[in-house]
């Protein structure tokens, strides 16, 4: 595991405690693409398949773990919250628990960074799937906003 990825965990476990309690842990990221993964068993639910609010919690985690990378690397200290979410359940999960999230359109990107860099308020929509091998089994969508 890369020393940003260590990093990045840590971060999580010790703001957001109970990412530990999930068992979430950074597996990838190569600038572009974030792989967050979570052990089945401590997120379960009672029909043996990944719980919904587990599902809901490493998809926002995991939109909120890229951004909070991007703003690393451009030096920025603006704080991220999620604002608004939707996310859609396809099918169950009944292994671990693996997002993916990738970078918004470079468009997106740059209209919301050139706000922050101005110091502005600034808001973005991220999008995290939950992966079932190569299936997509959960959509994500989350407005994040600088405060």
């Amino acid at each position: 595991m890369s020393d940003q990825n260590k990093l990045l965990e840590q971060t999580l476990h010790q703001e957001i405690p109970l990412t530990e309690h999930m068992d979430v842990r950074v597996e990838s990221f190569d600038g572009q693409e974030l792989i967050v993964t979570a052990e089945l068993q401590p997120n379960i639910n009672i029909h043996g398949t990944a719980f919904g609010g587990s599902l809901y919690s490493i998809c926002a985690i995991t939109c909120w773990s890229m951004l909070h990378l991007l703003l690393t690397e451009q030096g920025s200290d603006a704080q991220m919250v999620l604002g608004r979410a939707e996310i859609k359940y396809l099918k169950p999960i009944r292994q671990q628990i693996r997002a993916r999230c990738r970078l918004p359109d470079d468009a997106q990107l740059h209209a919301f960074l050139q706000r922050l860099s101005h110091g502005d308020r600034a808001a973005i929509t991220m999008t995290a799937e939950v992966l079932d091998g190569d299936d997509v089994a959960v959509l994500f969508s989350g407005r994040y906003s600088s405060f």
